[in-house]
């Protein structure tokens, strides 16, 4: 059994920057439309502060004849933004799983280069971890 001491040390050992969060699974399987410049907001602006990693995995399902690119982006995107694209893929049919470390407070995926006003079948997930 420890002492008083021993979980007093314990208590008071620093966090090191590790994040608690709860791991968080956000789905986006539906079929969206495009916006009148081509765009699909994928995500709403996730406050991704308290974790570590943000996961993606998106694919056009069931296809359709789309040529889009998506677009990962994190910093801060909501009210004065200063942020920047983490990464940039062509939108298939092949899954892949992209992984970024959080190095910024928000996270919001974005759809571009779609023809506009056109329906687009998307089968997404954003893992917060």
């Amino acid at each position: 059994m420890a002492s008083a001491v021993e979980k007093l040390k314990v208590a008071s050992l620093p966090t090191l920057g590790i994040r608690t969060a709860q791991p968080e699974l956000k789905t986006y399987f539906k079929t969206f439309k495009t916006d009148h410049l081509g765009q699909i907001f994928l995500t709403d602006i996730l406050n991704v502060q308290d974790f570590n990693k943000v996961s993606v995995e998106i694919i056009q399902w069931p296809h359709t004849a789309v040529q889009m690119s998506v677009q990962c982006m994190m910093g801060k995107l909501s009210g004065s933004t200063l942020g920047q694209v983490l990464g940039q893929f062509p939108l298939g049919t092949t899954a892949q799983i992209h992984a970024f470390d959080v190095i910024g407070p928000e996270f919001s995926v974005v759809l571009t280069g779609g023809t506009p006003n056109t329906d687009v079948p998307i089968q997404a997930w954003v893992f917060l971890h």
